[in-house]
């Protein structure tokens, strides 16, 4: 028995290791693929696929739970909206503007401290004085990370911004998603959420008229865009609710720290990317701060499934 739950965790360390390297390589993938497909195409093609492999999971793994009613139409239309059409044009668009590090620093690191802040305020959460500290912290990282007052590439500063709106969509997507897993199984409210976020792209993607520009793109646009759709969205996704049926979700969610550092070494090695000394000191202080708003307890238990680290 004590050798067969050793086993389960060595799978669930591994699995979540890949899973935030997994995520931490959206950043770079996206970075690639947007350069040449337009951002709304770019969105609507990810999760299109994204929706059909998560769908055929699904099926596999025959999840149960009753069928969405009327009632909760409102609730997927918030997770569509905050975790996918949203996030992905606040995403992509950033990702035009500012460098990939940028994104993997504020992004991931700023979510489940938006989602602590957002659950405190909405939920009634206690968050508590390492929740305090830990959210001022991380507003310190971000100011040194956008460095407004440093010499910027022009735009860099509104990216950046895009990826601080894009960090709270997420902390609303998990606040949502809370309520939407004690309707639905974690991987019900997923697959739901996205098919919802997807049809929203739609339409914009067709007026984008991104079409040709999608055909005509070389080949390292299409493996990043395919990458973001398999690997930054299905099976991270996949990796995490197995992570969190093997060691739950209060360890799961401690992974989220491997992400901006996966995040930052593959831009820098892929993309070449060179990090300043405010970058660097701002992403420290914006990890330093997750680790505060992860040892409020509340927090922890707050976690489930469908509330995977932001990507």
């Amino acid at each position: 028995m004590t050798s067969d739950i050793a086993a389960e965790r060595r799978t669930a360390f591994v699995l979540l290791t890949f899973m935030a390297l997994f995520f931490g390589g959206t950043w770079v993938a996206g970075k690639v693929a947007v350069d040449a497909i337009p951002p709304m195409t770019l969105a609507a093609l990810r999760f299109s696929i994204a929706s059909a492999l998560l769908w055929l999971w699904a099926r596999s793994k025959q999840a149960s739970g009753r069928a969405p009613t009327v009632h909760d139409l409102p609730l997927i239309f918030g997770m569509g909206l905050t975790a996918v059409a949203a996030y992905n044009v606040l995403f992509l668009y950033g990702l035009k503007l500012a460098p990939a590090s940028d994104g993997a620093i504020i992004v991931p690191g700023l979510a489940p401290i938006m989602t602590a802040a957002l659950a405190a305020v909405v939920l009634g959460e206690r968050i508590g004085r390492w929740g305090v500290a830990g959210l001022l912290t991380a507003l310190a990282g971000l100011i040194l990370v956008m460095n407004p007052g440093g010499a910027q590439a022009p735009g860099r500063l509104l990216g950046d911004f895009l990826f601080f709106l894009g960090a709270a969509c997420w902390g609303i997507y998990s606040v949502i998603g809370k309520a939407a897993t004690t309707r639905f199984s974690p991987v019900n409210a997923t697959l739901y959420g996205t098919v919802t976020g997807t049809l929203m792209l739609l339409p914009f993607a067709v007026a984008e008229r991104g079409w040709n520009a999608l055909a005509a793109a070389p080949l390292a646009s299409w493996i990043g865009g395919l990458y973001l759709a398999v690997f930054g969205t299905v099976l991270a996704f996949v990796f995490f609710y197995e992570g969190v049926k093997r060691i739950g979700a209060a360890r799961a969610t401690t992974f989220a720290f491997l992400v901006p550092i996966f995040g930052v070494v593959s831009s820098v090695i892929m993309l070449g990317e060179r990090l300043s000394a405010s970058t660097v000191a701002g992403g420290a202080l914006v990890l330093l701060g997750l680790w505060l708003v992860q040892r409020q307890p509340s927090v922890q238990r707050g976690q489930d499934a469908s509330l995977q680290p932001a990507k």
